[in-house]
């Protein structure tokens, strides 16, 4: 990888960015995007991941010196376009994401990576870029399957969902 999504210049140079992929964790945001409407939806990106295409979440790795939210706000911006919107941007959970399949409950063999993973409302008409090659509003009841999810994420969302259920 040359380029972390929307960081230009700011990012590594892809033979140090190996370096250091192979010893240390790298800290990511993911965002499951809640729908504006009234309907209770939750958006998802389509993409390639290790395993073959799937559902994700949006998110990717944070920049050195950036707030956590701005790397959401970025990776959203770069994914779905400038014309989506968020508000009321919640933190949700943390996921870890292990190299080695079986050391925790997430996988990702490019990298060990740390997720804080924020919920926020989505407005706009996102167009998908970058990794994304589609993205699709889900009724959150009507959730594609686990296997059709990359990197397990499908647990991820449907814990996300569980709190929202568990607190009214």
């Amino acid at each position: 990888m040359t380029d972390i999504i929307g960081a230009g210049e700011r990012w590594i140079p892809a033979g140090e960015y190996a370096r250091i992929l192979a010893r240390v964790p790298i800290a990511c945001v993911d965002l499951l995007p809640l729908s504006a409407d009234d309907r209770p939806r939750v958006g998802l990106i389509h993409r390639d991941t290790p395993a073959g295409p799937g559902w994700c979440l949006v998110g990717g790795a944070v920049l050195r010196d950036e707030p956590l939210a701005a790397a959401v706000t970025r990776h959203l911006a770069a994914t779905l376009g400038g014309a989506v919107t968020l508000t009321a941007l919640a933190y949700a959970t943390t996921v870890e994401y292990f190299t080695q399949p079986g050391i925790g409950d997430f996988h990702d063999p490019r990298k060990h990576a740390i997720a804080h993973t924020y919920t926020g409302v989505c407005a706009g008409t996102p167009e998908p870029a970058g990794e994304a090659d589609r993205f699709a509003w889900f009724e959150t009841d009507r959730l594609p399957p686990d296997e059709e999810f990359g990197f397990g994420q499908g647990r991820v969302v449907r814990r996300i969902l569980g709190q929202f259920s568990s607190h009214g």
